[in-house]
């Protein structure tokens, strides 16, 4: 019979890195570690118990496996909540497979990917929401990204769930009793109470909705494209904002003949920046026709524009083709246009380009000087809301935004049911469906299917 989450063995797992290491650290959690450990970790310290920090040696039988160190955990007070010891060993694979063979030889078994961090759910060390968090982080791209992620792990997003939750609960206590002792001795809400309190819900809610935008690009990143006519310093653009040579960069028109993708920190944006070939729509080159192509592609799967213009020279048919192709291809992303090489004499002005686009987000600078790419990194970061949101934002994944798309969805259909008297009863069904939404989240009476879907996608040993 194949184990699942529920099974209370004692569990344990490679929770460091694989692969070759200074340290590798083996993590093994349950009722029977203090036992397992007595059978094959002998310590220096004879008289000491397993307690604290010891070291000493794993052996199986006479066989010395390793020289250890190892970090014992009574339960409660550990990671899962059970008793645990983190085992931290010389970083080789073979050291580390015998470890493993040994413990599950003396009654351990391999944890299921996520099943320390279920444990801590089931236990109550954390709910779902934060040991969710723990995926974030690990999986963290940017500072920022981490940032937000240690907070959700330590409570931050859950408080404002509970909070809501708290809010929505005492609302419909409210409603509830009006219903249940229509002629108690109990201070009814009035009509014009009842609709302030639903529309503070609906708003409340809808704040934490809102955040799932800075929330995705945080987690998922963004595609940004340069693209532009041949020579008009799209390489060295990518070249300034990387402060190094990563492109080829020469006088010769069309140099870049295929997308060149690299991962960037803008702003704590995690941004793949992807330079293209430059369209020049009547090449005969077949090569040229090729970059071309993967440009196209590399525009199809865009999340930003970056439209590179030589400022110094006058906008012509081939800047217009590339003009042609954002607008057929309906663009619906932020597109800014760069108007290069500010170091030179100007043609260019920014009027020329409003008349094309009259939105349009205009930086100028020289990618040779690197005058300028601070500002472009800001705007991109500004635009994408990450900057101004940064210390607000929360870590909130597909499953959240469903859930709270749900609770959102049943809180206004209360709130139209108040404003228009259609009835408490009706009300009240809503606004227990909302609050069984925002539990979920929580992982309160969360299906077990459910939970195992989510924990399965965990990495083992977490």
């Amino acid at each position: 019979m194949m184990r699942n989450y529920l099974n209370s063995d004692t569990i344990v797992a490679l929770s460091s890195a694989h692969g070759k290491g200074a340290i590798s650290i083996v993590r093994m959690s349950g009722k029977e570690v203090f036992a397992i450990m007595q059978k094959v970790f002998f310590r220096y310290a004879k008289n000491s118990a397993f307690d604290r920090v010891q070291v000493g040696l794993i052996k199986d039988g006479e066989n010395i496996i390793d020289e250890v160190v190892c970090v014992f955990f009574m339960g409660p007070r550990s990671f899962t909540g059970e008793d645990t010891v983190e085992i931290s060993a010389h970083g080789n694979p073979i050291i580390v497979k015998n470890i493993l063979e040994l413990l599950v030889k003396n009654g351990a078994c391999l944890a299921l990917p996520g099943e320390f961090s279920y444990r801590a759910f089931i236990n109550g060390k954390k709910d779902l929401t934060q040991v969710e968090a723990v995926c974030s982080l690990i999986a963290g791209k940017t500072e920022t990204a981490v940032k937000v992620a240690l907070n959700n792990i330590s409570g931050g997003f859950s408080e404002k769930i509970k909070a809501a939750k708290q809010s929505l609960t005492h609302f419909l206590a409210y409603l509830e009793a009006s219903m249940d002792y229509p002629d108690g001795d109990i201070p009814f809400l009035t009509q014009e109470q009842k609709v302030e309190e639903i529309c503070a819900l609906v708003d409340e809610s809808q704040k934490l909705i809102d955040t799932y935008r800075v929330s995705n690009i945080l987690q998922s990143g963004v595609n940004a494209v340069i693209v532009g006519k041949p020579n008009v310093g799209k390489s060295s653009l990518l070249n300034a904002i990387l402060g190094k040579n990563r492109a080829i960069v020469t006088d010769i028109a069309g140099t870049t003949t295929d997308s060149i993708e690299t991962l960037i920190d803008c702003r704590g944006v995690p941004m793949t920046l992807i330079d293209t070939a430059g369209l020049n729509i009547f090449s005969e080159k077949p090569i040229d026709n090729f970059g071309q192509q993967k440009t196209r592609e590399a525009m199809s799967g865009a999340d930003i524009l970056i439209w590179v213009l030589d400022a110094s020279k006058k906008i012509d048919g081939f800047d217009l083709q590339v003009w042609d192709e954002i607008k057929n291809r309906k663009f619906t992303g932020e597109i800014f246009v760069v108007l290069n090489k500010i170091d030179l004499p100007q043609v260019i002005q920014a009027e020329d380009i409003l008349k094309l686009l009259p939105a349009a987000k205009i930086i100028k600078l020289s990618a040779k000087g690197t005058q300028g790419i601070a500002n472009l990194l800001d705007e991109m970061a500004r635009t994408l809301g990450v900057l101004e949101n940064a210390n607000e934002a929360l870590m909130i994944n597909a499953r959240h935004w469903e859930l709270l798309t749900k609770s959102q969805s049943a809180l206004n259909r209360a709130k139209e049911l108040i404003i228009s008297n259609g009835g408490d009863e009706l009300a009240s069904f809503e606004l227990r469906t909302a609050l069984a939404n925002f539990e979920e989240i929580l992982g309160i009476n969360t299906p077990h299917d459910i939970l195992d879907e989510i924990f399965s996608t965990f990495c083992v040993g977490k």
